[in-house]
């Protein structure tokens, strides 16, 4: 049995180079100042995303409060001028009188949900602006939202949070947003990792995305991946390797000959097969 459950970030590490994704298994850390920076900036990018669903949630809230608020409004003042028009006796007048003030009081309360209203509005549409959403319903797997649990695949020993995910009906595009530059396309690891997600979405909500979605950066268009049966073939291989290495079948290696890119690898002085220089 494999030693532990693959996560679909550990694909995209195993995408860049198997024996990179290995040396972190074994316990050898990314080194330089680029991981610490883009460790900064992707969870900078996660508590605006968290506050933004936080913000949508309390306009939820406030709306749904203040419509219960001008409901009683509506209530009294309408019971109190039935009392006022069809009541000749001091005693109910003056009852009609009380309920009238009563509803004038509540106009004050509703007016403080409206102000609150407008102000949780006011974020979240900056926030939707900044990061370019639109109307797009989303959805994030870390607790804030109830619908959307922690993705898992018993099947694949796989499970993976991707950073947001968007609601069509009852389809979930898993998104993963990466904070380096936009390339013309999506580097081979994050087309892996967004491929994972999209298999995790599929068994978990029993629907099939139509595909992922790669950003590189809030300020550029997505990457639109298209989840048909040649990803999914090149992700079940993809985690059958993994797979076969926890259990010990077979062993991680460089998948590669390119000095560059051992040169900029973050675990390069831990790699007993580093390129030289």
């Amino acid at each position: 049995m494999p030693k532990q459950i693959i996560s679909a970030s550990e694909m995209e590490r195993f995408g860049y180079c198997p024996l990179s994704w290995y040396l972190d298994l074994e316990g050898i850390d990314a080194e330089g100042d680029e991981v610490h920076s883009g460790v900064e900036k992707h969870k900078e990018m996660g508590d605006s995303l968290k506050s933004l669903l936080v913000e949508e949630e309390k306009s939820r809230e406030t709306s749904t409060t203040l419509m219960t608020v001008v409901a009683m409004i509506m209530t009294l003042v309408t019971l109190a001028l039935v009392i006022l028009l069809i009541s000749s006796d001091q005693l109910r007048q003056n009852l009609g009188f009380i309920l009238l003030i009563i509803g004038i009081g509540w106009m004050l309360v509703a007016s403080f949900f409206l102000y609150r209203l407008l102000v949780s509005t006011e974020k979240v549409d900056k926030l939707r602006e900044d990061y370019k959403l639109g109307e797009t319903d989303i959805e994030t797997p870390d607790g804030l939202t109830k619908e959307t649990p922690l993705l898992k695949s018993i099947e694949h020993n796989l499970a993976g949070r991707p950073d947001y995910l968007i609601k069509e009906d009852e389809m979930r595009i898993p998104v993963e947003v990466k904070t380096g530059r936009r390339p013309r396309a999506p580097f081979f690891s994050h087309v892996l990792q967004i491929g994972a997600y999209c298999l995790l979405s599929e068994e978990t909500f029993q629907r099939k995305p139509a595909h992922g979605q790669i950003r590189y950066g809030f300020d550029n268009e997505p990457h639109d991946v298209k989840w048909d049966s040649d990803l999914r073939a090149l992700v079940l291989e993809k985690l059958e390797d993994m797979n076969d290495i926890l259990k010990g079948k077979t062993e991680a290696h460089r998948n590669h000959k390119r000095v560059g890119k051992c040169n900029s690898c973050s675990r390069r002085k831990g790699c007993p097969e580093r390129l030289d220089k």
